[in-house]
């Protein structure tokens, strides 16, 4: 289940980084609302893995390590100032704190996943 839910904001929080380098290459106003939907929808689903991880733990189905704990908050820490700074209107929404902000978050992403693939059965 942790795996399904936490698929969501991998796909959507990846997608925002592409539509925000879309929309820096277009100026093109509808990947600012994609990235803002993407954003939304990311964020939604990461809490609610969040929710269920956080049941798991405390019903003992796993144990939680240091860091894959540490970068998950960070992750879902920097998404939300993404949606922040994403809720702002036109090109200072996205250019360059939201595509800096969008790479930070795929960046967390990646060390998480790497995190937990190592400790696989550890989680």
């Amino acid at each position: 289940m942790i795996s399904l839910l936490g698929s969501f904001p991998i796909a959507c929080f990846s997608l925002t980084l592409a539509a925000d380098i879309a929309y820096w290459q277009t100026e093109n106003l509808m990947w600012l609302n994609f990235s803002a939907w993407l954003l939304a929808v990311g964020l939604l689903f990461a809490s609610l893995a969040a929710i269920w991880w956080l049941l798991g733990l405390l019903l003992g189905w796993w144990r939680a390590r240091g860091w894959t704990v540490v970068l998950g908050a960070l992750v879902l820490i920097v998404a939300f100032l993404n949606n922040l700074v994403h809720a702002g209107d036109g090109w200072t929404a996205v250019v360059p704190l939201g595509i800096s902000l969008s790479l930070l978050t795929v960046l967390l992403m990646s060390a998480l996943g790497f995190s937990a693939a190592s400790n696989r059965g550890q989680i």
